[in-house]
């Protein structure tokens, strides 16, 4: 009997011992559990903050990527609004040079028609006027000649003269030149020391040298 009760009472012993157990290994179950979930907790708020990590690191990078195109965008705009001004200041530039060269090119034009025109009327004074011009080393030895001469002579240089100055039949009356011209064509050239003229030159009468040689002619002929 004693040793059913020593039995008994290790049952007893081994049943509260492994009550116990059975308690702290439950409740060592449940503060793993606790501590699972607590684990849990931490771990969904870490992948909650790092999604919004994630969402604010990728819209801080669509924004830097947007202001940054933004930028580059006006950038661009800008240096073509800097090559379009450079363009039409370029075109405007040429466009003024372009106008500056063709009025400069109708005045060339006009200053060659105009020369032109001076020229041609030049030619055409100087062809009308070609009978009127007398060589002035010929008429220098002409008057030369007449002052080395005397009588019939020096009668026949004053015809040459009245020839070659185209007298009228008037004015050959005033230097004593009557029934026109005798035919002469050559003056004998002089190169001899002739004595002063009778006639002061410098107080002849006269508008022109025509009238003033003519008033000379008189002169010297009255005086011989």
């Amino acid at each position: 009997v004693r040793n059913l009760e020593h039995q008994l009472a290790a049952a007893l012993a081994d049943s509260e011992v492994a009550k116990c157990d059975m308690e702290r290994i439950m409740k060592g179950n449940t503060n793993l559990n606790n501590a699972l979930e607590s684990l849990q907790s931490e771990r969904d708020v870490e992948i909650l903050m790092l999604e919004e990590e994630h969402k604010s690191s990728f819209k801080m990078v669509e924004a830097a990527r947007a202001a940054s195109m933004q930028v580059t965008i006006q950038m661009n705009e800008s240096k073509l609004k800097d090559v379009q001004y450079a363009a039409d200041t370029e075109i405007n530039r040429m466009i003024a040079k372009f106008d500056k060269l063709k009025g400069e090119l109708e005045n060339v034009k006009k200053e060659k028609f105009q020369t032109r025109r001076s020229l041609d009327e030049a030619i055409s004074r100087l062809q009308a006027s070609q009978e009127d011009i007398v060589d002035r080393s010929m008429m220098k030895n002409v008057l030369l000649d007449w002052f080395a001469r005397s009588g019939k002579s020096k009668c026949q240089v004053l015809e040459v003269m009245a020839s070659l100055l185209h007298f009228s039949e008037e004015e050959k009356e005033k230097v004593h030149l009557y029934g026109g011209s005798s035919g002469i064509s050559k003056v004998v050239e002089s190169v001899a020391t002739l004595p002063p003229a009778a006639t002061d030159v410098q107080n002849l009468e006269g508008d022109n040298v025509q009238d003033k040689w003519v008033n000379f002619l008189l002169a010297e002929t009255e005086d011989s």
